[in-house]
């Protein structure tokens, strides 16, 4: 985070939250964390988030409400809210000169937040200082956050020295030398003050030039308004940022955070916040946002890239297939060959040899005959094996022409691009769920089918299908894809199919409005999903148990996937694969 900006954040948080007992530690993700607090005098809740994200950690007051799942939390969440749920936060302060806030609480127990780039942690002290947990346990600081070991605050790098204190003429001996050396004005002063940032660095070249005067002096009188509380952080854009980032990444050309506002000529728009904690809260979520979204994006891309792949390989290897099939015709010839040529056949070591009919000029064609076997009975074995080759090379083009549209619908999805990453995101969904991908699925509780999850999409072990009515229905592959399908992904009152006394797949259909029943097509083709999916695919009719998933439970010592059914229907089907799963 930068250190500017903390700068009036940390004093923020400190008048909006001195003498508030803090009611909930919540661990929203595994780098994020939200704490609520509860003011003595008006009662109303307010919360901290601080992010532990290795590229971008930060704290401040959150914009939005959480909207995503409930988070398991880790043994130090459970050790922070334990230690710290129900106490009074006496004050925050900024600690060293790393970005380093202490919540200091009734007691003397303190929560440290360590927030350097790749090096972001949280660290629980006791009332003497000593380390009681920490987040994270990284090999650089291990000594420092060790439990039981007396916790210090980080050093500054090597080679960068602190502005703060430091008189404006030392500041400007400093740069000259870095620039007379070859050092660039802007590196001179982000790199090798500790502290200043890009933007900050930005900002004071910009003002020296403009106001005539040496970026030390320039540099010295904004330090002093930070501490003072005469600056405020600004968010120095074109629109609100959460909206822009709900459509992608914030352009750097377009969104900066600043620790204050330029001087001279202002941006064509800003936003700043009730308090620098707020504007810098609103700032953060809406980078994550961005960048979260950027990141589902390219994550269902490399599932459409990867689904490509295997049509190509399923493509080729059914076009081997088919060129190992034998000739139906050949074997309809030698039958008829056999039939019409009785009296003429000869028989001789395992073969025959008959008159071609389909040879004008006489032929004759040899072929096998086991000894022991009437010619009649291998006329009809030739015809069997007809019969068997034909619907063998029917089902093999079948195949092939349904793996050929896959393919195709395949890339042409991967040619689209949306307008923006949003909208990418919707059509790659619905594309890839359209032609039977699960990516996304989310378990179908009613709480957690409203929440918005910030999770990166995933291939989920099951094949997702649309009935003719337009109800979903997901049908599980492995039995742990089985297992996790019912248990994890199935919501109660969806609806829960296998095809009765045979090991198959579990089938699942989506029930959010809690139907008393699935609309008759919707089940029977369920069904038939289930039938076809399952041992029982080449028998001509089926039947398939259905019921709520609530009735199913795990059969205690058996592999993943083997249930009990409290209670259940039966309905019977001819075994069929929906559409978008052939």
């Amino acid at each position: 985070m930068d250190l500017l900006v903390l700068l009036r954040v940390v004093p923020a948080l400190d008048a909006a939250l001195a003498g508030a007992r803090l009611e909930s530690y919540r661990e929203e993700s595994a780098t994020r964390t939200r704490l609520v607090f509860v003011n003595g005098t008006d009662g109303r809740p307010r919360s901290v988030a601080v992010s532990l994200r290795p590229e971008l950690p930060w704290i401040g007051r959150p914009a939005r409400r959480h909207d995503g799942a409930p988070w398991s939390p880790s043994p130090f969440g459970g050790a922070c809210r334990r230690e710290l749920e129900g106490l009074v936060l006496e004050s925050a302060r900024l600690v060293g000169r790393d970005r380093v806030v202490a919540l200091q609480f009734g007691g003397g127990v303190r929560l440290i937040a360590e927030l350097a780039t790749h090096g972001a942690n949280l660290v629980l002290l006791h009332a003497d200082g000593t380390v009681a947990a920490s987040a994270h346990q990284p090999k650089r600081s291990a000594e420092r956050v060790r439990p039981g070991a007396r916790w210090s605050p980080p050093s500054l790098p090597p080679g960068t020295a602190s502005p703060f204190g430091m008189a404006a003429s030392e500041i400007d001996a400093r740069f000259e030398a870095l620039v007379a050396a070859g050092e660039p004005p802007l590196e001179a002063l982000r790199r090798h003050w500790f502290g200043i940032g890009t933007a900050g660095a930005t900002l004071v070249l910009q003002e020296s030039a403009a106001a005539g005067e040496t970026p030390g002096r320039v540099l010295e009188r904004r330090l002093r308004g930070l501490e003072e509380g005469s600056l405020d952080p600004v968010i120095e854009g074109d629109e609100d940022p959460l909206e822009a980032a709900e459509r992608g990444p914030l352009d750097p050309s377009r969104f900066r955070l600043l620790p204050w506002s330029p001087e001279g000529a202002g941006p064509a728009a800003s936003t700043r916040r009730d308090d620098p904690a707020a504007t810098a809260g609103l700032w953060h979520e809406a980078v994550e946002r961005g960048l979260a979204l950027a990141a589902r994006v390219e994550s269902l891309r490399a599932i459409l890239r990867a689904e490509r792949r295997r049509a190509w390989d399923a493509e080729h290897r059914a076009q081997e297939d088919l060129a190992g099939f034998e000739d139906p015709d050949l074997w309809r010839r030698r039958g008829e060959a056999l039939l019409a040529g009785l009296r003429e056949a000869r028989r001789c070591d395992g073969v025959v040899t008959v008159p071609d009919p389909y040879d004008a000029a006489g032929g004759e064609i040899t072929f096998p005959a086991p000894a022991g076997v009437s010619l009649p009975a291998v006329a009809e074995d030739c015809f069997r094996r007809h019969r068997r080759a034909r619907r063998g090379l029917e089902g093999a083009r079948g195949r092939l022409e349904s793996l050929a549209r896959r393919r195709a619908r395949l890339e042409e999805i991967g040619e689209s691009v949306a307008s923006d990453a949003a909208a990418e995101e919707r059509r790659l969904t619905q594309s890839l769920s359209e032609i039977g991908v699960a990516v996304g699925l989310r378990a179908g509780t009613r709480v957690q089918r409203a929440a918005r999850s910030a999770a990166l999409p995933r291939v989920e072990g099951v094949r997702l299908a649309t009935s003719t009515d337009g109800w979903t229905f997901l049908v599980g592959r492995t039995g742990r894809d089985n297992d996790r399908l019912t248990f994890k992904v199935a919501g109660p009152d969806d609806f829960w199919l296998h095809a009765l006394g045979v090991p198959g797949a579990h089938v699942v259909i989506r029930n959010p409005d809690r139907a008393s029943r699935p609309p008759r097509a919707t089940l029977e083709e369920a069904a038939a999903a289930a039938a076809w999916f399952s041992d029982a695919r080449g028998h001509g009719a089926v039947d398939v148990t259905w019921t709520r998933r609530k009735h199913v439970r795990r059969a205690r010592g058996q592999p993943p996937g083997t249930v009990v059914v409290k209670r259940s229907e039966v309905v019977r089907v001819r075994p069929a694969a929906p559409g978008a799963l052939e």
